[in-house]
Formats: structure tokens, sequence, C-alpha cells
């Protein structure tokens, strides 16, 4: 044999050595590993590895066998085209596995071609990734929720004038409406993921939202509250905001979420109300102050003359410009409290000299009610002396007003620790249990007495009175026995 000849089998020899050695590799490192007929026609072997049913004959079914019906163009067309190009063949399809469910694989056959250049089989492995294809099918799922679900909120957010907006933990907006967006006369890229100072807060206001998510992280409590913005075209406005924690699966705050409100319009609305309110009740005490000083006089003259029934008109003609006086500052100190004008002027006095002018002033006023001013000790405190005295006048009138003719009403007044405690108990109609927490709104009046003149704006004035001099304000009533309102206040003496 010639030395030609024998480097040639040598060769081929070699080339078998290889094959075999690649062989083996793919069966040791592949899922499954298979051989095909060159086109493709005929499955000459296929060891499944568990995964699919092992063929160890020739199997002209394969595809009906194997391949699921959803792919088994794309699988046909795949072949097509790696036969024409005599090129590796390569596709993620599904199959039927061997239990009867639905998998995924990796398929990737190698052609075998002789020396003419001819394919003669295709060996090829596939690896089961059902798994990672499974994973990313819920991935894609979730997005398209997630997208769906963006949209929606989208929908919905983008056709409220409302600010709606995110914050993660770090301060950073991780959402914003596309109102918010306009205020700010920013873009979802220049806005999203950058802080409040990026946005275009002032310091002062960037510091005082971290304080507020950092008390929202630390408690799950909302936060509400009222401040100015420059509003990117509108110039400044007044917004009022809540923030409330987003919770997650295990009870801690994953985020927080703000909703911001224009109340400019309402505030400039309110500011009018109210300078209409005080224009005309200062317009309105000037000729009751006149009446008032001319029926005192006429007052003092039928005393001389002792014209009992002149005398009778006089004192219910100042008991009710006294009334009508009483009203009208209390619309006056209602917009003052409102425009945040509600001054408190503390002087130091003797409450029991206060509760001594409030009980002659009574005695005239209420003729027809028992009044009992239970003794009082002289103690000094630190108050208003008039917005305090108007409290207790109104207390005694809401009692002369919701009670009988003839019953009793009671007024005390003691000291405990640093504090006064007042009580003014009535044996009037009562308050249902429904309506003691409202008592204090502002406009709000008992249902069951709308007979009764008044506007609803007394007890809560007088609420806000004594919450401004630090004190609490209350009430105790049984229906149809009477009610007793209470209020405390600190000493506080200079």
């Amino acid at each position: 044999m010639s030395a030609a000849s024998n480097n040639l089998i040598s060769e081929q020899q070699s080339v078998v050595a290889s094959e075999q050695r690649f062989r083996a590799l793919v069966t040791a490192t592949s899922d499954m590993v298979y051989r095909m007929s060159a086109d493709w026609l005929v499955m000459q072997e296929l060891d499944g590895r568990g995964f699919l049913p092992n063929t160890t004959a020739p199997n002209a079914d394969w595809i009906e066998q194997y391949i699921h019906p959803l792919d088994k163009e794309k699988v046909r067309t795949a072949i097509q085209e790696a036969i024409h190009g005599k090129k590796i063949f390569q596709l993620e399809h599904r199959v039927l596995q061997r239990d009867g469910s639905i998998g995924w694989t990796l398929s990737r056959a190698v052609p075998i071609i002789d020396d003419a250049g001819t394919i003669v089989e295709w060996f090829g492995a596939a690896s089961d990734i059902t798994d990672r294809k499974r994973f990313e099918e819920a991935l894609t799922e979730a997005k398209e929720q997630s997208e769906q679900q963006k949209r929606l909120y989208e929908t919905i957010t983008s056709g409220t004038p409302d600010l709606m907006y995110v914050f993660d933990l770090n301060y950073n907006f991780i959402y914003a409406n596309e109102a918010l967006l306009t205020m700010w006369g920013k873009t979802p890229e220049e806005a999203i993921g950058k802080g409040l100072l990026e946005n275009g807060y002032e310091p002062w206001h960037a510091e005082m939202h971290e304080r507020e998510i950092d008390y929202i992280i630390a408690t799950k409590e909302s936060v509400r509250g009222e401040v100015s913005f420059p509003h990117a075209v509108l110039g400044s406005r007044v917004y009022d905001y809540i923030l409330i924690p987003v919770i997650d699966e295990r009870g801690e705050v994953e985020a927080v979420a703000g909703t911001t409100r224009d109340i400019s319009d309402i505030k400039e609305h309110d500011q009018r109300k109210n300078d209409f309110i005080s224009m005309v009740s200062h317009e309105l005490k000037t000729p009751l102050t006149s009446l008032t000083a001319y029926l005192q006089v006429l007052d003092k003259k039928q005393i001389a003359e002792a014209d009992e029934m002149a005398k009778r008109a006089i004192f219910q003609s100042i008991k009710q410009t006294k009334r009508m006086t009483n009203m009208i500052n209390g619309f006056l100190n209602l917009a003052r409290l409102e425009s945040g004008k509600l001054f408190i002027e503390k002087i130091d006095f003797d409450i029991a000299v206060l509760l001594k002018d409030i009980e002659e002033e009574t005695f005239i006023l209420y003729p027809n009610h028992v009044f009992i001013f239970e003794p009082v000790e002289s103690v000094m405190i630190n108050a208003d002396r008039a917005k305090i005295s108007q409290v207790i006048i109104n207390l005694i009138n809401n009692a002369a007003k919701y009670s009988e003719l003839g019953s009793t009403v009671q007024i005390s007044c003691v000291r405990i620790d640093n504090n006064i405690f007042i009580k003014v108990k009535d044996e009037g109609v009562g308050i249902m249990d429904e309506e003691m927490p409202k008592l204090f709104e502002r406009f709000y009046r008992v249902q069951n007495n709308n007979l009764i003149a008044g506007f609803g704006i007394g007890l809560f004035l007088c609420k806000e009175i004594i919450n401004g001099h630090g004190g609490e304000i209350g009430v105790e009533s049984v229906l149809s026995k009477g009610s007793t309102f209470h209020f405390t206040l600190p000493l506080n003496v200079n």
C-alpha cells in the first residue's frame, strides 16, 4: 500500500474518531440526542432521556408524535431553511412530553456532509427549556397585566385635575400623573426617578415632605396639609394634599402615595366671603351700638317715671339688641378665624370676677330660668378675657334656649391642678348620641330643634377659642333630661 493510501486511511480514521468524540460529548452534555435522515422525513434515533419517548427504530411519524400542533409549521420551515443552506438547524419550540404534557425544547442539529458535499444525515441535540419558557411566559403575562393596569391608571389619573404621585422610600418620584407633570412643566423622563429638589421644590418644602414621608414610614399613618407652590403656568397657587402609606404583603411601607388638589379658587372665594361678612358685621354694629345706647337712656328715664309697660318694652328691646350684637360678634369672629386673624389676646385676670360679671348679666337677660352660680375660688388665669366670656355666655345661652321656662341651669368653676374646669349644666331636651360628635362642627344645628333660632356657629367658635388656649371642650347629655357642656383652661399665669 502506498504512502498516500496510508495517509488517506489515517485521515479517515481520525475523522471517524473525531466524530465519535463529538457524538460522545454531545450525548453526555445534552438532555436529548437524535439522528435524522438527510431530508428530515425519518427520525433514525432519539434518546429522549425521560423527557420525550425514545425512538429506537426509524420513525416517519415523528412530527405528529413529538411536535406541538401550533409549532409544526414553524419546525418544517426551519428544517427547509437548514437543508437549503446546509447550515445548523436551531429552534426553540413546543413538544409533547413523555407524560403527555406540553414542554419546550431548544433543538440544534448539524448536517453530516460527505466528500461530495451531500448531506447524508443530521445529528442533533436538544435541551429541556420548559421551566425557562414558563417563567418567560409568566413574566410576559405579568408585564402585560402591569402595562394594562398602568394604562388604566393613566386613563383615570389623566382625567382628573388633581395631582397624583408616588414616592419611593428615598423621597424620589416613581410616578407622577399628567396634571403634576404639567404643573412642573416637565416630561416623565425629566421628572421620574428624581427627588423633590430636582423637581423644583424649595429646600424648606422638600425637607417638610421628607419629614412627612419618614413619619409615614415609621407610623404607617397618613399625613394631610396645605402648602403654596409655584405653578409653571398659573403662578403661585395654594394646594391641599394628603400622603398615605402603600403597604406590602408583609405589612411594611413600600412606597408613599400622594394626592394634591388646587384650592386657590376656594381660598379666594372664602376670603371674599369672610371679607363680606366682616364688612357687613361692622356696618351692622354701628347702628346697633347707637340703638343700645338710646334704649339704655330710655330705660333710665322710665325708671324715674315708673311706666311699667314701657319699662318692660325697653327691657326686651335691650335684650334683643344684646342678642343681635352677640350674633354679629359671632360672625365677625368666624370671619376672622377662617382668615387666620382670630387673635388670642391674653391678659391676667381673676376667673371669679369674670363669672360674677356674667352672673349679673345673665339674671337680667334670662329672667325666666333659675340660674345657680356655684361659689368660685378666686383664681388668676392668663387668657383672652373677652373670648372666654363669650364662650361661657354662649353655653349659658344654649342652656336657656334648649330648656323649659323655669328650669334650672347650674354654672360651676373649680381648679384642678394647673387647670380650671368650667361646667354649664341644664335640664333641657338633651342631645341624641349620633349628634354628639357633630355638635362642634361649623354651621351644625341639632336636627330635632330646628324651630330654635341660630346659625350653628356658636359651639364651633367656642371650640376654636378653647383650642386656641390649649384647653379642651366637651359635652355629656341624656336625651330629654339635659346636657352638661364643660371645658378646661390652663392657668398659664405670667
